[in-house]
């Protein structure tokens, strides 16, 4: 093994310092603010309240229904792991992720979605170099 081939096997260096914080939008430019949840990063680890708890009191942003909604957490090296949630009546429904983004319901009314992203070491998945979660709120509204 060259060192060249083990540094390209060593992603963890290009993890930023700060912890990731994503910047979520829909496709007509509206941005959806995040609530920090739990996490693990560089050393430091903090436990937060439940996904739904995190966003009582959190005014839902407007979105038109069936929108794409965009998830781009600005790292350089992509998650290894990527959990979005839609909570429906107090339970947590999977929602599938196409390359950070995700078609927003097609109903209207408050929607509560909570993410868990997490990076492991190439060499052994079992080994975590940083996860992080986070709950945001939108407000379906039909189109004017």
């Amino acid at each position: 093994m060259g060192s060249l081939e083990e540094k390209a096997q060593e992603p963890e260096s290009n993890l930023p310092q700060e912890l990731p914080t994503p910047t979520i939008q829909s496709e007509s430019g509206i941005s959806i603010p995040a609530v920090q949840g739990s996490y693990c990063w560089g050393g430091m680890c903090a436990d937060y309240a439940g996904d739904v708890e995190l966003l009582e009191g959190k005014a839902p942003v407007s979105v038109l229904v069936g929108e794409n909604i965009s998830i781009n957490l600005n790292t350089v090296v992509p998650p290894n792991e990527f959990a979005l949630v839609e909570y429906v009546n107090g339970e947590a429904r999977p929602i599938s992720l196409r390359e950070g983004t995700f078609q927003f319901a097609q109903e209207k009314g408050t929607h509560y979605y909570g993410a868990l992203v997490g990076w492991s070491s190439p060499k052994n998945s079992q080994v975590s170099l940083g996860d992080t979660s986070f709950a945001f709120v939108i407000r379906g509204v039909e189109k004017k």
